[in-house]
């Protein structure tokens, strides 16, 4: 197998592309409600806009792309996900290739990405912008050490082009090419490519991505800050002390995100550890300050904006670089990788693969056990539930909350969705004549609420439509033990004005 694997190295890539499909397929399978994320990203990809509420565009504009292509359904959603998370692995280890002379190295750096939790895990249950965040670090790794060995036009102008990709992924790319700028600076050999003119071809390219949402975000500067800002801080705790909390979870956060790829590498090179924790060379020096003065950035930024919270998933796109500075000790200690391919392939597929039998678990095997979650609400069950009733189809559906509207768009992709979000959606001052219309609202733990024509003749004002009077609850049945979630809704039809 070792023999295999170092004549044709393309193999390893194409085990991490049918690990990344086997995540598609197993996403499709294991439940067909959405997480928290995937109903966020469900609803906003309805609409084309420059900024989301705490989030850049660009995920949600590549999700609308994609609908536009195969529809809107869970397929979709998994589909951008792991293509974002495979063309990531694919730039790492491009990037690997320009740094690792021992292409066995190379092979097993890439694999140190997928041992990663917020890569492995934290993605593969739910997450969106971080993904695309990781890409970008990923094309920007790459083009940066392209145009470092040998410098030209387009490998400064990809350059820009990944820095303005991150930036309008997620906010918080930036600290990295700031960081490889301070990295750069501190070479004396490598000083000078910052002085090139070529360097305007970089600022160009990024400035001309990111420039039309910072205007977005100029005008929209609350809506743009204040849930990051107040997901970051916890404000029951008494801020004398919020230096030392925000430093101490950035510091735990960090080492959460290093610890799984650097225990696997310690017990591949067990016997030369010290050897290779003293090897230096110039690549080890630059990639691993990329790493440390990005931490060194975030540590100010906590500082400042006096954080006490720091999650493991804000820091993924600062230790994605990790295992390839680790397979870079190992090269300056003038270590051979190629021993080590089997089990690094041994214990990372053990890990992906055997979370993704976690997650399926999860959704088709837990309710036997009476354990449910979001993902079990049967939104399916209701949509069925009115087909049965006769043909449906609406034009619009009104739900009460992102969860529901989220699920429900799933459900029926050819209808608008609207949850009263005023910082994204523009609900019509008049709504098309003849239009069919659906409000419809559910408790998360499935019980019937006392008040539900209440409610839902609020969220009808809310949308400036008359209180409905021919209010329904239906009880759908969901899993294995009897167990019924209720739905309350009302049907529509829009009169002439």
């Amino acid at each position: 197998m070792r023999k295999v694997f170092s004549r044709n190295l393309d193999l390893t890539l194409i085990l991490i592309a049918g690990y990344f499909l086997l995540a598609f397929i197993v996403r499709i399978f294991r439940s067909s409600a959405l997480e928290i994320d995937e109903t966020q990203q469900a609803l906003l990809s309805q609409h084309l806009l420059l900024g989301y509420g705490s989030q850049p565009f660009l995920y949600t504009w590549l999700q609308h792309g994609v609908n536009v292509l195969v529809g809107p359904s869970i397929a979709s959603l998994s589909l951008l996900k792991n293509g974002l998370l495979f063309l990531c692995c694919l730039f790492f280890w491009l990037t690997a290739r320009l740094l690792l002379r021992d292409r066995t190295l190379a092979n097993i750096a890439t694999l140190g990405v997928l041992t990663m939790p917020t890569v492995f895990v934290m993605a593969q249950r739910d997450l969106t912008h971080t993904v695309l965040a990781l890409f970008s670090v990923a094309l920007f790794s790459y083009a940066l050490f392209m145009t470092l060995k040998a410098p030209n036009v387009g490998g400064y102008l990809l350059t820009g082009l990944a820095i303005g990709i991150g930036a309008i992924a997620k906010y918080n790319f930036v600290f990295v090419p700031l960081a490889a700028v301070v990295a750069i600076a501190m070479d004396k050999e490598l000083r000078q490519r910052l002085f090139d003119w070529r360097m305007l071809l970089t600022i160009g390219a990024a400035v001309a991505l990111v420039l039309p949402h910072c205007l977005w975000v100029v005008n929209h500067f609350d809506i743009a800050t204040t849930q990051t800002t107040r997901e970051m801080r916890d404000i029951s705790d008494s801020t004398t002390l919020y230096a030392v909390d925000g430093s101490l979870d950035l510091l735990l956060a960090f080492l959460k995100g290093v610890a799984l790829p650097s225990a696997i590498c310690a017990a591949l090179y067990f016997r030369d550890i010290k050897t290779i924790l003293r090897a230096s060379d110039q690549s080890t020096r630059l990639v691993g300050r990329i790493i440390l003065f990005s931490m060194i950035f975030v540590l100010l930024m906590v500082l400042a904006m006096e954080i006490t919270h720091m999650r493991q998933k804000w820091l993924a796109v600062y230790v994605l670089l990790w295992p390839l500075y680790l397979c870079l000790k190992v090269q300056a200690a003038g270590l051979s990788g190629e021993r080590k391919l089997k089990p690094m392939l041994t214990s990372t597929f053990t890990l992906a693969i055997g979370f993704l039998g976690v997650l399926l678990a999860r959704g088709l095997v837990s309710p036997h056990f009476e354990r449910y979650s979001l993902v079990h609400i049967p939104y399916d069950g209701f949509a069925e539930t009115l087909r049965h009733e006769g043909p449906f189809k609406p034009d619009y559906v009104i739900a009460f909350g992102g969860l529901a509207g989220g699920n429900l768009k799933i459900q029926f992709p050819d209808a608008m969705v609207v949850t009263t979000d005023t910082d994204i959606e523009t609900i019509p001052a008049l709504w098309p004549a003849g239009a069919v219309i659906l409000l419809v609202d559910t408790k998360d733990d499935g019980e019937s609420p006392e008040d539900f024509k209440d409610a839902l003749a609020s969220l009808a004002e809310r949308v400036s439509l008359p209180a409905p009077t021919d209010i329904r609850h239906v009880n759908v049945p969901y899993g294995a033990s009897g167990r019924s979630h209720t739905f309350y809704y009302s049907l529509e039809t829009a009169q002439s004005n």
